[in-house]
């Protein structure tokens, strides 16, 4: 899909809640962080509706979400929370315009099915409610929306090399739960000739062994030209010792690159990838060649 294109001071950003509830007194600090960066904010009252561990029923998260994307003002789409629920509303897409659409965490599928059913790249990147309502991230991101070539000035270094090699492909990942809960459905995102990143957040050791070895058995590392993980814990730790290990043994048979400790996923001021992007694999960096505009 083309069309999309670098925000400019004035922007219109829209904000929806596809997924769990959030604290408002975090959203609004967080909005605020996006209009000093020169945005005009938009958002409906509805998005602050709970229902149990949503944010409000199916039929108002869908509705907020195609209407966002449908609308042709909305320069780009940034989401509250991530949490659970959006995999419930992915089969009401509709008709959508293109622009820039920001997210990580349960948002994974959100992104998978924009780039399946449109081929729209997006941004795997912060939310509002618990990334964005820090300073340093909202500059970060804002950087990243109106400067063509800033995803590809990051520096995105890993802190170990798990296995050694060179590799370029089309980037698409996500948090691994969400991830492997695509396999199967019509969502699921094809990895071949991919560079495939991977974050979570909070999973124990057996977990993470559980959801790597669906991923292998269900085919999904066939074709996998490289892999990059990321955080894999909340708080000071974001690299467990006990996970990295695990994973350098789960994929000690992988046959290109691993890349292990790079800042993306589930932390402050996360490093920005481009869904359907293109990098590459050099030593211990992940080089973006192409993002989304």
């Amino acid at each position: 899909m083309r069309g999309i294109h670098p925000l400019t001071r004035g922007s219109v950003i829209g904000i929806a809640a596809p997924a769990g509830p959030f604290e408002r007194g975090k959203f609004l600090r967080g909005v605020r962080n996006l209009r000093k960066a020169g945005f005009r904010v938009v958002y409906g009252r509805g998005l602050f509706a709970r229902r149990r561990h949503l944010a409000g029923d199916d039929r108002r998260r869908s509705r907020e979400l195609n209407r966002l994307l449908a609308d042709r003002r909305i320069g780009a789409l940034l989401i509250a929370r991530g949490g659970v629920g959006t995999q419930r509303v992915l089969p009401t897409l509709g008709k959508i315009a293109p622009k820039i659409v920001v997210g990580l965490s349960d948002l994974t599928v959100l992104l998978a099915a924009l780039w399946k059913k449109y081929r729209l790249p997006s941004l795997y990147g912060p939310m509002i409610a618990t990334q964005v309502v820090h300073p340093q991230t909202a500059r970060h991101l804002a950087k990243i929306l109106t400067r063509p070539g800033a995803l590809e000035g990051q520096k995105l270094a890993a802190k170990k090399i798990f296995r050694p090699g060179e590799a370029r492909g089309r980037l698409v990942g996500g948090c691994l739960s969400l991830v492997v809960s695509l396999i199967g459905t019509r969502w699921e995102i094809d990895t071949k000739g991919s560079i495939l990143f991977l974050e979570d957040v909070d999973e124990p050791a057996y977990r993470i062994d559980r959801l790597i070895t669906h991923l292998e058995q269900a085919g999904q590392l066939k074709g996998v030209r490289g892999i990059v993980l990321g955080t894999f814990r909340l708080g000071k730790d974001h690299f467990p010792r006990e996970i990295g290990e695990l994973l350098r043994e789960r994929l000690k048979n992988f046959k290109g690159p691993v890349l292990w400790g790079l800042r993306f996923g589930h932390c402050p001021n996360p490093l920005i990838l481009p869904f359907g992007g293109i990098g590459r694999i050099e030593g211990r960096r992940l080089r973006i060649e192409k993002g989304i505009f």
